[in-house]
């Protein structure tokens, strides 16, 4: 059930290709053995409101949240959260250069005594996992 959730500066949705963004970010996460691809959702929200540091002009922030079921290793929840901000890193280094820009990528668990879900997306899906 892993869900990767962008928020980004309004800003952004003039400066970057925020379908590419999710694209890639949605790419790196389904190549990680440890995420299963029929659980995989990336998804973008720009904020309505912001302010950041002292407010000059031309900041601009994206925040990822991977939420991710409890039972994965630290050393395993530590790789995929290197590589999937050297993802994002990559991606805004490429579009963007060099610009007044924070970046954050941050792994939650979520506890399954309050987490609640149905999926019937994998009977529909092309490409059938191997049960590995």
């Amino acid at each position: 059930m892993p869900h990767q959730i962008i928020e980004v500066s309004p800003s952004l949705r003039e400066s970057l290709e925020l379908k590419q963004l999710v694209q890639e970010l949605h790419s790196c996460a389904s190549n990680l053995e440890a995420l299963p691809l029929n659980g995989l959702r990336t998804r973008v929200h720009i904020a309505a409101e912001q302010l950041i540091a002292d407010q000059a002009a031309g900041y601009c922030f994206i925040a990822v949240y991977l939420r991710i079921a409890e039972g994965r290793t630290e050393k395993v929840k530590k790789q995929m959260g290197e590589d999937l901000f050297q993802c994002l890193c990559g991606f805004v280094d490429n579009a963007m250069g060099d610009v007044p820009i924070a970046l954050s990528y941050e792994i939650q668990e979520i506890d399954p005594h309050f987490r609640w879900n149905r999926n019937s997306i994998p009977k529909f899906m092309h490409i059938q996992e191997s049960s590995s």
